[in-house]
This record gives C-alpha cells, sequence and structure tokens, in this order.
C-alpha cells in the first residue's frame, strides 16, 4: 500500500507562508469554488488570530511560555479547520483544476512506483560445486568482467531448476524443471542437498523486477555444473 504523503508543512515558518497563502486563494476564489461564506469568514478569523500569535512566538527575546503554548493551541485548531475546509471544498472539488491545488500548496505528490524499465538482458552465470550439495552461483551483468552484479532495473534474480544423473538429457525450457526460488543477491548458493552430490545441476536464470508492474527479463540458455 503506498505511503501517504501530508500536504500540511510541519515547521512553523513553513505553515505561516502555506495558510497566507491559502487564505488569500480561498478568499479571493471563494464563489467560483463554491466555498460557503461562513466557512471563509471562520479561516480568515483565525489567521487574524493566529498571526500577531506566531510573530510573538518567534520572538526569542520577548516571548515567553505562555506565548508558545497560546500559538501551538492556536495552530493546532487552525490546521483541523484547514483540513476540514481542504476535505470539503478543495481537494476533491471537480471546479478546481491541478493547478489550482497546487497553488494552494495540496498537491500530494504519487507516491506509487515509478513503472519499472523493461529487462532485456539476461544475467551472466557463473556456478561451482560446493560440496555436500550446495552450488554456489554468481550472476553479474555485462559490463562486470568478473564480480557478481544485480541488474540495475532488477530486484531478484529468478531461477528455476533441476537435477538428475549425469546420463540424463538436460531440460529444454524453464517450464520443464521442477523446482526454483528468486534471489535478491546476485551471489547466493542453491542447496541441492547432499543426497543429490554427484548429479547433474541443469538452471534457467533471468532478471526479475517484482514491484508494479513486474518485469521478467528472458531466460538464459540452460547453465549445468555436476553437483558436488
Amino acid at each position: 500500500m503506498p505511503k501517504k504523503v501530508d500536504w500540511m508543512p510541519t515547521r512553523d515558518d513553513d505553515f505561516f507562508n502555506f495558510q497566507g497563502n491559502l487564505d488569500g486563494l480561498v478568499t479571493a476564489n471563494a464563489t467560483p469554488w463554491g466555498i460557503p461564506p461562513a466557512d471563509v469568514t471562520e479561516i480568515n478569523t483565525l489567521r487574524a488570530t493566529y498571526e500577531p500569535l506566531y510573530h510573538t512566538s518567534q520572538n526569542k527575546t520577548t516571548r515567553n511560555q505562555g506565548d508558545v503554548l497560546a500559538h501551538r493551541r492556536t495552530r493546532t485548531k487552525y490546521e483541523k479547520r484547514i483540513r476540514k475546509l481542504a476535505r470539503n471544498y478543495l481537494m476533491y472539488n471537480p471546479l478546481l483544476t491541478k493547478k489550482d491545488k497546487s497553488d494552494l500548496g495540496l498537491t500530494i505528490h504519487d507516491t506509487e512506483p515509478s513503472p519499472s524499465a523493461p529487462i532485456n538482458d539476461v544475467p551472466i552465470i557463473g556456478l561451482k560445486g560446493l560440496g555436500g550439495g550446495d552450488i554456489e552461483v554468481r550472476c553479474r551483468v555485462r559490463g562486470d568482467q568478473t564480480r557478481a552484479s544485480m541488474h540495475s532495473d532488477a530486484n531478484l534474480v529468478e531461477y528455476r531448476f533441476v537435477t538428475v544423473q549425469s546420463d540424463e538429457a538436460a531440460p529444454d525450457a524453464p517450464e520443464d524443471c521442477t523446482k526454483g526460488s528468486s534471489q535478491t543477491k546476485a551471489k547466493f548458493v542453491i542447496k541441492a542437498g547432499a543426497r543429490n552430490s554427484g548429479k547433474r545441476f541443469y538452471g534457467f536464470f533471468r532478471w526479475l523486477n517484482n514491484r508494479r508492474p513486474r518485469q521478467e527479463g528472458p531466460w538464459t540458455n540452460v547453465q549445468t555444473v555436476v553437483i558436488g
């Protein structure tokens, strides 16, 4: 679920600028935007109460604890009223354009992930039997000569494999493999099991981005190694 991004400023100086701009635009456009006069008057009144308290609380040489507390309480009340006004008459009002909402400071940034880029490359695979039925897998992109590396547009390496006797034929396609999984790192170990030592491992690998929308790279040709 996308994380919610709040449009209400948190810093006092940012909120001061935000509320003044919003109040001015709401007052000037109340009629074309269909905002009732009573709601406009309430926002105007809260602004008139809030701004002197803001200025007093910002003066570190003359303010006292009561000044700071009065400012905080009034801002909290003011914020709640602005949210109500925005919810009722601004954010979902078809009479406001996207630019109107942006000018008001109500633009909520898109938090959906950007579409993943297509993946057209296959990983270069290195396999090594480690003994005990373990197989070390190193994946890399073409620009890296030796070190393991992930594709910049992928967040997973997906693989499918089968273990067979050394005289059995290799599978023709990933769909012919009975086992598989994915890994977040370019270097990892597949545990085929000690019982499969001496057998042959056949596997297919591809880059994968499982974020929306899902992007799958092409599968490699079959990769093989004798299981140690």
